[in-house]
């Protein structure tokens, strides 16, 4: 296992939760260590390290404790010294399992979790947190939010790429879930209507007259599953 790892330690910004926000909702400062100044249920997705299997390309299977970290968007596994670390040469592992829970790994978005396959698409989903606003520094150390974030210090974005704040800015933070489409050769992208179509491009009509007769609600995975139902069924 030691060949296959590396220990990265994430210096990111600090954060608390925002009191008049939802628990979800976080402040984020410069230069704080993450594992002092977000509790485990911010950081994770799961409530705790759980068995799970690294499956390589070559055949090799190996076991660990596993869980997916929302701050880095990928896989983390805990060491024999209780290290949280997170994989390395993940171009080599084929997918992770983590309880039933697959995920697989894409250089541009990081880990992603499969929710169910209809007909040659997987859907799979990006546990992240995101930006809502920033702040800038005002007066009497008070804060004022800016209406684009154009400065950054060391965290994971969306899409599973590191971004960084400067200065003495914050960032407001919050958890969300995006969702994305997997083909039979294995190619990702954002799940919308015209990635749909797409993916399903026998149904293009069909699909089509369904969104335009239907309000199609692409942000929960109830109405996604629903719509993917639809045009496998086609």
């Amino acid at each position: 296992m030691k060949t296959t790892i590396l220990s990265i330690f994430l210096l990111i910004t600090g954060c608390h939760v925002y009191a008049q926000e939802s628990s979800e909702v976080m402040r984020v400062n410069n230069g704080t260590d993450i594992s002092k100044s977000m509790n485990f249920q911010q950081r994770f997705y799961y409530d705790k390290f759980q068995d799970g299997k690294v499956f390589f390309r070559n055949g090799r299977v190996v076991k660990a404790r596993l869980n997916y970290s929302l701050a880095h968007g990928e896989v983390q596994f805990i060491d024999t010294k209780k290290d949280t670390l997170i994989l390395t040469e993940k171009e080599f592992i084929n997918h992770i399992a983590i309880g039933v829970d697959t995920f697989y790994f894409y250089q541009k978005y990081g880990h992603v979790k499969k929710i169910g396959t209809f007909n040659n698409v997987t859907l799979v989903e990006k546990p992240h947190i995101m930006v809502l606003d920033n702040e800038r520094p005002a007066a009497y150390g008070q804060y004022s939010s800016t209406s684009a974030i154009s400065t950054y210090s060391s965290f994971t974005n969306s899409s599973g790429l590191q971004q960084a704040l400067q200065g003495g800015d914050k960032v407001i933070l919050k958890k969300e879930t995006a969702y994305l489409l997997i083909d039979k050769n294995r190619n990702i992208l954002p799940l919308n209507k015209g990635s749909i179509v797409k993916f399903f491009p026998k149904q293009k009509r069909a699909l089509n007259d369904y969104f335009k007769d239907n309000k199609v609600a692409l942000d929960t995975e109830e109405e996604v599953v629903k719509i993917l139902n639809y045009a496998s069924s086609l």
